[in-house]
């Protein structure tokens, strides 16, 4: 069960609006539902901040339990938005809760073009190529190209002290019935490995700007953690 609800953590999107915007950069803060089948395990919480012209702040909060496990964690993204896209700053995870807490932490110096990487006691090194991302902002990115069209998309980025990627694609539309409301929805698949039993599905709103309004994880074909939009309010 802990290997789920790190999963979905990992994995967790970002949140909407009750009526339609046309700025993806809106300030925000969302609640979300985690459920293991029926079962709630806790919430998280989202929030968008803008700290000055084209510099902003993705945060999230979570505190999930399970029997007697519990996670709670905090992560935080600092990017610009550029006529190069997004540009990521410095990256920020602190852990506590069943088993020893750890933390992690991204420095991307764009005047040296190097990324500074740092995990538990491990630390790493990396050239700093654009478009690079971290654990949050990737899903900014998403979230901005679905909403122009792109119906496949490749995100390279850092994780703890390595260099991933996460290939998406469009599948097809979907109507919910969320915590939220009812919503008309694109859902967008991860693309892995034909062999592997592992599956994770995004459904996002056009009608609310294409935000996350929900995240499920599948093994084997069984679904192991759903998060769920619950309510969200917009910065004037």
């Amino acid at each position: 069960m802990r290997a789920i609800l790190v999963t979905l953590l990992c994995t967790c999107a970002l949140a909407a609006s009750a009526v339609a915007r046309a700025d993806l950069y809106t300030p925000f803060q969302a609640q979300y539902e985690v459920y293991h089948g029926s079962s709630s395990l806790g919430g998280g919480r989202y929030e968008l901040e803008k700290l000055a012209e084209n510099r902003y702040r993705l945060g999230y909060e979570s505190a999930v339990k399970y029997l007697f496990l519990s996670d709670k964690r905090t992560e935080h993204t600092e990017f610009t938005v550029t006529d190069e896209g997004l540009m990521p700053q410095h990256y920020r995870m602190e852990r506590s809760g069943s088993g020893p807490d750890f933390g992690a932490e991204i420095t991307f110096d764009h005047g040296s073009d190097n990324i500074h990487a740092q995990y538990k006691k491990r630390q790493a090194e990396f050239e700093l190529t654009p478009p690079i991302y971290d654990s949050l902002l990737y899903q900014q990115q998403l979230r901005l190209d679905v909403a122009n069209g792109v119906t496949e998309m490749y995100y390279p980025f850092i994780q703890k002290t390595g260099r991933r990627e996460y290939h998406f694609k469009v599948t097809g539309t979907e109507t919910l019935k969320l915590p939220f409301g009812t919503l008309e929805t694109v859902k967008i698949e991860r693309i892995r490995d034909p062999n592997s039993e592992k599956e994770t599905i995004f459904w996002l709103v056009p009608e609310l700007d294409y935000i996350v309004a929900r995240l499920a994880h599948f093994e084997e074909g069984k679904l192991k953690a759903d998060m769920q939009l619950k309510q969200v309010e917009f910065e004037p």
